[in-house]
């Protein structure tokens, strides 16, 4: 019987020693699912000019960066605050916010959630 555990020992870490490598590999090469970053056309002083620009700044987002992101609902133009209005969903404001703030001056957006 000691024998049989005295083999048991060399096979049982490696095989621990595998799976942790194999987890470390998994952790580093995933996908987090944040996009890359997104260089703007124009700064953030251009699309707070009109509402034209801000709704240039809609069309970019919408073609570039919101089909990599997920749990937005709606956007537009707020004329009240001068701001692109997002509504998202609870559980992804946090994440949406953080890659467009990233990426984008904090005066361009209001966030709210849907």
């Amino acid at each position: 019987m000691q024998v049989d555990l005295k083999k048991l020992k060399p096979i049982g870490i490696v095989v621990i020693l595998g799976a942790a490598v194999l987890a470390l590999i998994v952790c580093f090469t995933a996908d987090m699912g944040i996009p890359p970053k997104y260089e703007s056309v124009h700064d953030a002083d251009y699309y707070l000019q009109s509402e034209d620009t801000m709704n240039e700044l809609a069309a970019e987002l919408e073609e570039n960066v919101f089909p990599k992101l997920e749990g937005i609902v709606s956007y537009g133009y707020d004329p009240g605050s001068g701001k692109l209005r997002i509504a998202v969903e609870k559980q992804m404001l946090g994440r949406v916010e953080q890659v467009l703030l990233r990426d984008f001056d904090a005066r361009l957006f209001e966030f709210t959630e849907a």
